[in-house]
């Protein structure tokens, strides 16, 4: 027989990968435990009274916002990255609830060709005013350089780090712009299935104090301009800082519909929907950095939680993993936009690949890790 991965008959994390374990029936720690946790992932199972409490809220968000609707330039930000979810938000917003958003889009350097072009698609069909903030790319590309480089953890995905800090930068500069505008909601399209740090609403006390990261005091890469991207003191003390509301966590949310939508009003060409298209280029970087280090890549936990909430799910995404991760692993997917933004933060795919494998040697999972790159290699999943 040939060898061959295990994957959880439920969902589809494999077996051995970051500790997720499958029991004598071939279930995962996730599918048989509702809060089974791991530094990488939670189910965050959130209770139908939270859920009913929040979609009030945003009922009343929305009634007061269009109550306003005319005596105010903006009704509220979107964060516009040009993927599925927050063009389809900002057509809910401006077809749907009425609404006067403003558009706006954190450049970090790295953004892929599709997203672009959906933007430019959309914008030529939805027509609100667009703010592209591109002050901030050279603070981006720091952040990505310093955690290529010091991403020392046996169990936290580089793509994990990487992601909730690149993510707290562009909260923050949506946020600045709210503030400066005196917009008082910020709204970004996270999926239904975003929420392991944050479920409907970000908490003020992590706008105000817990995005801007501590490196930027204390490693030399970073200097007073970095930190002029974050809220700053007179802006943290005022009384105008926005709430920062997700509102695909509360209102009905399809993958499939949402697809349907984008591309039936030519928001975006078909087939360009794709998250795993229109992630931007560090995420590819840090998803091949992953699949070399760790044996599975973060994506793998997200997608399976979508599994989880709608199994007829598992066949489309079983068959991405089979066919992306040994593209992923060998860098022939995105490999152009990969090694450009290895070249940009100024090392190559052998030196990263000779970085890897010395942090391998260290880890006391060296041989499950190395076992799981074959099988993948080999394409045995």
């Amino acid at each position: 027989m040939i060898e061959q991965l295990n994957i959880c008959r439920k969902c589809i994390l494999p077996d051995g990968f970051l500790g997720v374990q499958l029991d004598l029936e071939g279930t995962c720690d996730f599918c048989s435990d509702p809060d089974h946790r791991n530094i990488n992932w939670s189910r965050n199972e959130i209770s139908s009274e939270r859920r009913k409490s929040a979609l009030t809220n945003w009922n009343q968000v929305v009634e007061e916002m269009q109550k306003n609707h005319g005596n105010v330039p903006y009704d509220c930000i979107l964060g516009y990255s040009g993927g599925k979810d927050s063009t389809a938000l900002l057509d809910f917003l401006v077809n749907k609830l009425r609404l006067t958003p403003l558009a706006v889009t954190s450049v970090t350097g790295f953004m892929t060709d599709i997203a672009k072009d959906n933007m430019k698609h959309t914008l030529k069909q939805i027509h609100v005013d667009h703010v592209i903030i591109e002050d901030c790319i050279p603070t981006f590309t720091k952040l990505y350089k310093y955690h290529f480089f010091n991403h020392n953890s046996n169990e936290t995905l580089l793509a994990r780090d990487i992601c909730d800090y690149c993510s707290d930068l562009i909260h923050s500069i949506v946020v600045k712009e709210a503030i400066k505008r005196d917009i008082p909601y910020v709204l970004f399209g996270y999926s239904p299935d975003q929420i392991f740090r944050y479920f409907y609403e970000i908490p003020q006390e992590d706008v105000v104090h817990y995005w801007k990261p501590k490196l930027l005091l204390n490693d030399p890469l970073f200097d007073i301009s970095d930190a002029l991207c974050y809220l700053n003191d007179e802006e943290i003390n005022s009384k105008n800082i926005p709430r920062v509301l997700l509102p695909y966590h509360v209102i009905p949310y399809q993958e499939q519909k949402i697809i349907d939508l984008v591309e039936s009003k030519n928001y975006i060409k078909k087939g360009h929907a794709d998250p795993l298209l229109t992630n931007c280029n560090v995420v590819h970087a840090a998803t091949f950095y992953d699949i070399n280090r760790y044996g599975g890549i973060l994506y793998a936990f997200q997608y399976a939680e979508l599994v989880r909430q709608n199994p007829q799910l598992r066949k489309k995404w079983l068959r991405t993993l089979r066919i992306v991760t040994p593209l992923i692993l060998e860098n022939k997917f995105k490999e152009e936009e990969v090694n450009d933004f290895l070249e940009n933060i100024g090392i190559s795919q052998h030196e990263l690949i000779e970085l890897i494998q010395t942090q391998i040697e260290l880890d006391p999972k060296k041989t499950q890790i190395e076992s799981i790159v074959k099988l993948i290699r080999k394409r045995n999943i």
